[in-house]
């Protein structure tokens, strides 16, 4: 189900990772990797209509690249996360690419302090499913709360491979076998310098599909109105497994998103799902 204009935007992903991290890019994209690629571009391609005035909050922004990207398509962002080095860096690359200097907001997406029906469009991209216990239930229910009627809010999280939600606790999720046995306890230090944000309380849910429509869907007062799956070929899931960690060789990530992910409306044992939820007007 690629269209070109999915190619398109990989080619302004790529290009604007780089502006934003430099010849670092090429060594380590910072999560830029071939499921990210496609997240980005269907977020993009779900808000393709938005007007250059519209307001985005940007739920756990990280060291991502979106918030500094809104803010180049003319957008007005307000970012949050718990964690103040993300936040710095963030504003410190938003005066260095948009020239300007973009809101940070020091904030628990469980309990956000804005006023009620207050932001047309919120972005929340490989951050609900991190939220351990009833975390992700409490999240969406804020965000719900902050949303303007019939606003927007697209969400991307992995889909479990069974009927029932799963957990990982691994904070070294997504580095090969052989390579945690070699770097050991020096793996969160690693994390640390390469601006990874995971800690040793690293938790990820995979969601069942009862549990994405309970917990996401009707926990943030938000109907369905459009979707993509993802899936990485075996190729890709042999390489990270075994070789290469997600993410590390940009170009060898963004040849992988053109080539070896497969992206569909199907639900049946795909590895993410980025949905675009509209919040209902009525309530």
């Amino acid at each position: 189900m690629f269209s070109v204009s999915y190619y398109k935007i990989f080619r302004k992903l790529f290009a604007h990772n780089v502006e934003v991290n430099g010849l670092r890019a090429m060594i380590y994209p910072f999560g830029l990797s071939a499921c990210r690629y496609i997240e980005y571009a269907a977020v993009l391609d779900f808000y393709n209509s938005l007007d250059q005035d519209d307001l985005i909050l940007e739920v756990g922004c990280g060291h991502s690249i979106l918030p500094t990207l809104w803010e180049r398509l003319g957008l007005k962002v307000i970012a949050i996360d718990t964690n103040k080095k993300a936040l710095k860096w963030q504003v410190d690359k938003s005066k260095k690419i948009a020239n300007k200097s973009l809101q940070a907001v020091l904030a628990d997406a469980k309990n956000l302090p804005f006023r009620e029906r207050v932001f047309p469009i919120v972005s929340c991209i490989s951050t609900i499913e991190h939220f351990p216990n009833n975390g992700d239930t409490k999240a969406n229910c804020e965000i719900g709360t902050v949303l303007k009627p019939n606003g927007l809010y697209v969400v991307s999280f992995p889909l479990s491979l069974y009927q029932k939600s799963y957990s990982k606790k691994d904070s070294a999720s997504g580095i090969p076998l052989l390579m945690k046995r070699l770097l050991k306890s020096s793996i969160l230090a690693m994390f640390k310098k390469f601006n990874i944000d995971r800690t040793s309380s690293y938790f990820e849910r995979m969601y069942s599909l009862e549990d994405m429509r309970k917990r996401i869907i009707v926990s943030s007062n938000c109907a369905l109105e459009d979707y993509v799956t993802l899936l990485s070929k075996p190729l890709v899931k042999i390489l990270h497994g075994r070789i290469i960690p997600i993410g590390v060789l940009a170009i060898l990530e963004y040849v992988f998103a053109r080539a070896f992910m497969i992206i569909s409306k199907s639900t049946v044992n795909m590895d993410a799902i980025v949905l675009k939820l509209r919040r209902q007007s009525s309530t």
